[in-house]
């Protein structure tokens, strides 16, 4: 098997986890837990909670009064990615599982805009102990797909400019 088709399976598998798990979970939170429903979980339970939200926006709420940007920005972004598809390294795991993961997240979060019109978000910090105000002491909530979107290009980001980079060097 070449090379490339083993990278296609790999980031169909991550691809397909990051749905399942993403889907699965805000399932659970919509059957479960009413909208506007807070749990606080830890040792600290002012830290960390569960609170069932609805986002018909992007991230944090972007684009809330304009359901038509909010629809087309994902789907920009998925032309965005199938380019960005053509310069992973065939044999970079770390792509690879980075790609996986935006594709996932984005297709995620798709299925939520085209199935009920919003995003169902749930995961919430509250950074209680930072002393002064600031507009995120309540970050805003969010899901398995956003984490996955965010982790993902961070590593994308960090294998193409400093793994890569090394790489070229070593060969040079």
């Amino acid at each position: 098997m070449t090379p490339r088709k083993k990278q296609v399976l790999w980031i169909l598998a991550v691809f397909a986890l990051v749905v399942v798990a993403d889907q699965v979970t805000k399932a659970l939170i919509m059957a479960y837990y009413p909208e506007d429903h807070v749990i606080m979980l830890g040792p600290k339970p002012d830290f960390f909670r569960l609170s069932h939200q609805r986002n018909p926006g992007l991230v944090n709420g972007l684009f809330r009064n304009s359901p038509v940007k909010a629809f087309v920005a994902p789907i920009l972004a998925m032309c965005v990615l199938a380019y960005l598809a053509t310069h992973l390294n065939p044999r970079s795991k770390l792509q690879s599982t980075a790609f996986g993961l935006i594709a996932g997240g984005a297709i995620g979060n798709m299925i939520d805009r085209v199935r009920l019109g919003s995003v169902t978000d749930f995961l919430q910090f509250h950074f209680y102990f930072i002393p002064f105000n600031f507009p995120w002491k309540f970050y805003p909530a969010f899901n398995i797909a956003d984490s996955c979107i965010c982790t993902g290009v961070v590593v994308l980001l960090v294998t193409w400019y400093f793994i890569e980079d090394q790489h070229a060097a070593d060969a040079a």
